[in-house]
């Protein structure tokens, strides 16, 4: 890390120094994450294990009207305070920001999605230890709803390394104060090694996840209240062999917050998702494994123990259910944000805004 730190100092400077001085400002930001998870489980096909470690990102560059040129670093750290096991990602990406588009371009942080990503697309430990998506992303933001795609280059191809990246389409439509719809589209290819043997093949995952949903926050004492029930489907080959899996089931979301309690229910049944799972791992499924059941019922009870607009602290108690298995999570999640803008704004209550956790 500290061989990088000159470089991305030296090309934010070079930037800096191309511009008239009233034509830009400095843009920074600081983003600490530290994260807790204990998993103890018992289904045999969901791996126990504790994680415990935190991640440091900071960025700088130069901001010019509605285009940004920011550089930096995600130091990912276990706690015991080795450098055993501690990564540095890059960060280096151009973000465009208008009231309605947005649009960046590199290596950018997760966190510029406007809707976290469901368990079932994306596992807990992926978020902690891979903080950037590698790409590009694009976003449309309506006083109804939203629409992002984006694409994420996970890894390149090598010798001994498979190509894989995967296309994501997400979106919310709100037309009624108490009814909405939406879903997300994935695309996931996974490539053989450059020069590999027969043994390899291009493998192809394919899912689509729509849901109807409903919102009663306005109608009951809660903070919040929605039901979101979906169908899920995904399709599965290996090219060589040419037979498409295509495992399917209903997903069903209930949320419910007050101040700062909450509880939200996640329950799948139909048939069991990543069938690919044993044979590649994440390298093609980004899912929680838990969905290779095919029942499976996910409680999480929590309670924000800070929650402003820089500063976000879960901590959460997860029940895990598969048949003849109840197991159990133990979560705690903070997150620290601020950057120039925060900080120019920081006496006016009106532009602030709760802080989202990273999961």
């Amino acid at each position: 890390m500290i061989r990088r730190l000159p470089h991305i100092a030296l090309f934010t400077l070079c930037w800096i120094a191309l511009f008239p001085a009233k034509a830009q400002q400095v843009a920074w930001s600081v983003d600490m994450t530290g994260f807790f998870d204990n998993r103890e489980y018992g289904y045999s096909k969901a791996q126990s294990q504790t994680f415990f470690g935190t991640r440091l990102s900071p960025e700088i560059g130069i901001r010019m009207g509605r285009s940004a040129v920011m550089a930096g670093v995600s130091w990912v750290q276990p706690i015991d305070g080795s450098t055993h096991g501690a990564k540095v990602h890059p960060t280096v990406y151009y973000n465009y920001e208008s009231p309605r588009f947005r649009m960046s371009l590199g290596m950018f942080p997760r966190t510029r999605l406007l809707e976290n990503t469901p368990a079932i697309l994306q596992y807990d430990s992926l978020t902690y230890f891979r903080p950037n998506i590698a790409g590009a992303l694009f976003q449309y933001v309506h006083t109804k709803g939203f629409a992002e795609l984006y694409v994420d280059w996970r890894q390149v191809q090598t010798e001994q390394v498979r190509e894989a990246f995967m296309v994501v389409f997400n979106g919310r439509w709100q037309p009624l104060p108490y009814l909405f719809a939406g879903g997300h589209l994935v695309m996931n290819h996974l490539a053989r090694p450059r020069n590999s043997s027969d043994l390899y093949t291009v493998t192809d995952n394919l899912i689509a996840s729509p849901y109807l949903g409903v919102d009663f926050s306005s109608y009951t004492p809660l903070d919040t209240l929605t039901l979101k029930i979906g169908y899920h489907i995904s399709l599965d080959r290996l090219r060589n062999v040419g037979t498409w899996h295509h495992p399917q089931g209903v997903l069903i979301d209930l949320l419910a917050e007050w101040r700062f309690l909450g509880l939200r229910n996640t329950f799948y049944t139909g048939g069991a998702q990543m069938p690919l799972y044993p044979q590649l791992g994440a390298q093609l499924n980004q899912g929680d494994p838990f969905y290779q059941s095919p029942t499976y019922n996910r409680t999480d009870i929590y309670a924000y123990i800070f929650r402003n607009s820089y500063l976000n602290c879960l901590a959460s108690c997860n029940l895990h259910y598969t048949p003849g298995n109840l197991d159990l999570q133990q979560q705690l999640i903070l997150r620290f944000y601020i950057d120039d803008r925060a900080w120019k704004n920081r006496g006016n209550r009106t532009k602030q805004c709760r802080l989202k956790n990273i999961l």
